[in-house]
């Protein structure tokens, strides 16, 4: 863990303000203070980073906010380690973080917490928002602002943000396009269930999964399409209806995260390990069905990096003035297995 000022104030016992008179070798410091104060910064390895001290004794806090819907557990807390990580890193500087959170697919929910973060004057916003024209108004009123946004897991693309960091939605749907064509023969039905086309993610997902099927020889008139929401209950009975009506229905792609309803109703109906399923992420539940043998695959798209990128470009954007190099950042999309699982 690297050393911050904080611990060698703590270690020496001093303040944080002697520590930092002592960095700059400015006076009023007693000889065996300055002393004892040095030998703790042996001590620590600590190497000194002089932008990050004077912002930290400056009195200026940076206010940034991380917008996102009401997930599930694993994908909070792989969230959640994303910004840990990004304020750990940055331990020195007087930064905050402050997550808010809206209800899935509550676009209203979604605006409410925008329009917070403009009245409270934050100085960057991360966001995981719908595409839609309600949307893209208020990151064009945030622009008018000069607060910058960073969008991260689904994108808006043609609102004024500083870049997308997620998965590369479109191309993570042409990757599980081209497995479910190894298990597929002329004729076998294909069910998607994904959230809903307002999240870019999932109709990337969407998209290019059907366009990859199609370029194999399957035609759209195999393809069933349920929009489940993430919810357990909705996606149990579309994926049970779509096995009753369906005795063709060969394989499942789960571009949602409400995997255990799907597996539910296979159970139920006796299908389970016989209709093939991929999915997404790396939670518990879906490590729990890869080995079991209820999933064969899962593409994970790398959730903490997702928080910590934003936030990231977010912290290069206000305190150093940099723009991102670039307008996508795409994490590694590792695919999963009953063997390369832990």
């Amino acid at each position: 863990m690297r050393a911050t000022i904080k611990m060698i104030a703590e270690r020496a016992g001093v303040s944080i303000g002697t520590v930092d008179r002592v960095l700059h070798d400015r006076p009023y410091v007693k000889a065996e203070v300055r002393e004892r104060v040095m030998a703790v910064m042996a001590e620590l390895d600590y190497r000194p980073n002089r932008m990050a001290s004077a912002l930290a004794t400056s009195g200026t806090p940076r206010r940034f906010t991380v917008i996102q819907p009401e997930w599930g557990p694993y994908i909070q807390d792989a969230m959640a380690d994303g910004v840990s990580r990004f304020l750990e890193e940055r331990r020195d500087y007087n930064i905050s973080v402050e997550v808010l959170r809206y209800p899935h697919g509550d676009t209203a929910g979604c605006l409410q917490l925008l329009d917070q973060a403009s009245r409270e004057h934050v100085h960057g916003i991360a966001l995981c928002g719908s595409d839609c024209g309600e949307v893209c108004e208020r990151l064009r009123q945030l622009a008018g602002l000069h607060v910058p946004v960073v969008t991260f897991n689904s994108d808006v693309p043609q609102a004024p943000r500083l870049c997308y960091v997620g998965e590369d939605a479109h191309h993570a749907g042409r990757v599980a396009g081209e497995i479910a064509a190894k298990f597929l023969r002329p004729g076998d039905k294909v069910l998607l269930a994904y959230s809903g086309l307002e999240y870019v993610g999932h109709k990337g997902r969407a998209d290019g999964f059907f366009e990859r099927l199609e370029e194999r020889g399957f035609p759209r008139g195999d393809f069933l399409v349920a929009a489940t929401y993430d919810s357990y209950e909705k996606t149990r009975e579309a994926v049970s209806h779509a096995l009753e009506t369906e005795p063709r229905l060969r394989y499942i792609y789960m571009a949602t995260q409400s995997v255990p309803g799907c597996v539910e109703a296979l159970r139920r109906t006796g299908r389970a390990g016989q209709v093939r399923v991929l999915a997404h992420d790396n939670s518990p539940e879906i490590r729990r069905f890869l080995k079991e043998g209820l999933v064969d695959f899962s593409i994970d798209q790398n959730l903490p990096y997702q928080s910590y990128q934003a936030l990231s470009v977010l912290f290069s954007a206000v305190l150093e003035r940099r723009s991102p190099e670039q307008d996508f950042f795409y994490p590694s999309s590792t695919i999963l297995n009953a063997e390369t699982v832990e």
